[in-house]
């Protein structure tokens, strides 16, 4: 869980700087240049790119973490599933599948 977070904040923060790099080079080429308006550049980007855009970043790792807990609640059926995939990979048989059922339906009941 530890290396998914840092991952996840390495990515963040390559977003952050890789959105600073572009809003720098936009508003001081542009004053560079001569650009009257480009010192918009400065609070559109810091102001409102920057913040839409680690946002959306969150908001889509957190949509992504909610899928895959769900894919994990809908294959995890317990011992009964268990027995079916070792019964399906021919590591039991079909006699001892059955032994085991019925002793998992006794200890359910």
């Amino acid at each position: 869980m530890h290396t998914h977070r840092n991952a996840t904040e390495a990515t963040h923060a390559a977003l952050a700087g890789g959105i600073s790099m572009a809003v720098l080079v936009v508003g001081l080429g542009g004053l560079a240049l001569g650009i009257p308006w480009a010192w918009v550049a400065f609070p559109v980007g810091y102001g409102g790119v920057l913040p839409l855009a680690l946002g959306l970043a969150k908001r889509r790792e957190t949509e992504r973490e909610a899928a895959a807990e769900q894919r994990t609640e809908r294959t995890d059926d317990g011992p009964l599933a268990t027995l079916r995939d070792r019964y399906a990979r021919g590591e039991i048989d079909e006699r001892e599948f059955e032994t085991r059922v019925e002793g998992l339906l006794e200890t359910e009941g």
